[in-house]
């Protein structure tokens, strides 16, 4: 018997730090490394879609938008709204220029500038993010 509460014991902690440790192993990604967030001024420049597939983002992940909020806002759209560039019907609004954003479940998430035509110049991306 007591083997046994011992053992109990035992994978009830082994359960608690691997829950503690998932938690802990988020990581926060800064959108577009150290350019940020703002409209393409290069025809060279690496998309943001680009910069998304580098990456692998979890559950529990975030990301961090920087952009100057007097020239630029972010959008969480649908599919159909990101292929479009609709910025009339967003899921969710920043407008701060400092916006975190935290990944609550997998799949994709579709972001695009709030300016129109930055958004046509492909300011805009799909992060795919993987379940934990």
């Amino acid at each position: 018997m007591a083997n046994t509460m011992s053992c109990f014991y035992v994978l009830v902690a082994i359960f608690a730090l691997s829950s503690v440790m998932q938690r802990v192993s988020a990581t926060a990604f800064r959108v577009g490394g150290a350019k940020g967030w703002s409209g393409p001024t290069d025809s060279n420049a690496q998309t943001y879609n680009q910069w998304a597939e580098k990456h692998r983002f979890q559950v529990g992940d975030s990301i961090l938008f920087v952009y100057p909020p007097e020239r630029d806002s972010v959008l969480l759209v649908n599919k159909d709204d990101y292929d479009s560039c609709n910025t009339g019907s967003p899921t969710k609004s920043f407008t701060d220029g400092n916006t975190s954003f935290k990944f609550d479940h997998n799949g994709a998430y579709y972001f695009i500038s709030g300016m129109i035509d930055n958004c046509q110049k492909n300011e805009k991306m799909v992060v795919v993010v993987d379940g934990r």
